[in-house]
């Protein structure tokens, strides 16, 4: 073995002489073959990044509406048939007036569940189980009434599972997020907000049906993790931008 212009070069013995063998030529420090293939893999990564990430921000989906017309639909006719057939009396009169008492009913429950988020978080959860296919490092996640929010300081990369969008995870550079901060309110609750492409998400660590300071234990708390949540998409967004 001898060295030729920084190159280590491993010769052939002479047990092996008669072979037809090629010398072997290693870099001195690194592979050449293992740095070129490294380089491939970050730009491969850096392209599925890209490739997964969302276009157009979408708060609320079609399948979503779709699914809440169907429920408001369907549900009001299945109900008014069973009482029908409890009665042991089924006409069309009867059921479509039914219907309409049931219909008034479970909209009013329904809108309920759609404003706290409720009424798709069976959904969101299911959703949420791919997250871990991604090519992200999520270091951080909120889930509030508003969905489920997921934080990739690393690569300055957000993800975000919207109540009213469940069935899709949405990707996005985090330079596109701004207005970042706090809102702290003992009459309106306490929440961290931000923009996303001019759209508001409102993610609340506190909510609550009386009155709560922000002095107090519980909300001094809610307001600290609030704060929190602010300072780390801050960070993401900064590192997207290359300020980090």
């Amino acid at each position: 073995m001898h060295s030729e212009n920084g190159i280590i070069v491993l010769a052939m013995s002479k047990k092996y002489a008669g072979c037809q063998c090629m010398p072997v030529y290693f870099c001195q420090g690194q592979d050449s073959g293992t740095g070129h293939a490294l380089h491939l893999l970050k730009r491969k990564g850096k392209k599925t990044m890209r490739d997964k990430e969302t276009e157009k921000f979408e708060r609320v989906g079609r399948s979503y509406i779709l699914l809440v017309l169907a429920a408001g639909i369907i549900l009001p006719l299945v109900a008014s048939l069973i009482m029908c057939i409890v009665m042991g009396e089924i006409r069309v009169d009867l059921v479509l007036a039914m219907s309409l008492i049931f219909g008034i009913m479970i909209w009013i429950i329904m809108l309920m569940m759609i404003a706290w988020g409720n009424f798709s978080s069976l959904f969101v959860k299911k959703t949420a189980k791919e997250v871990d296919s991604l090519p992200y490092r999520f270091d951080s996640s909120f889930q509030g009434r508003g969905g489920i929010l997921y934080i990739d300081m690393t690569n300055g990369m957000i993800g975000f599972i919207s109540s009213y969008n469940p069935f899709k995870i949405q990707i996005f550079n985090a330079s596109r997020i701004d207005r970042i901060e706090t809102i702290a309110s003992a009459m309106t609750g306490i929440r961290f907000v931000f923009y996303l492409d001019g759209k508001k998400i409102t993610m609340p660590t506190l909510l609550t049906n009386r009155v709560v300071s922000t002095k107090s234990g519980i909300g001094a708390e809610a307001v600290s993790k609030a704060d929190a949540f602010v300072e780390i998409l801050k960070a993401a967004k900064a590192r997207a931008e290359g300020r980090m």
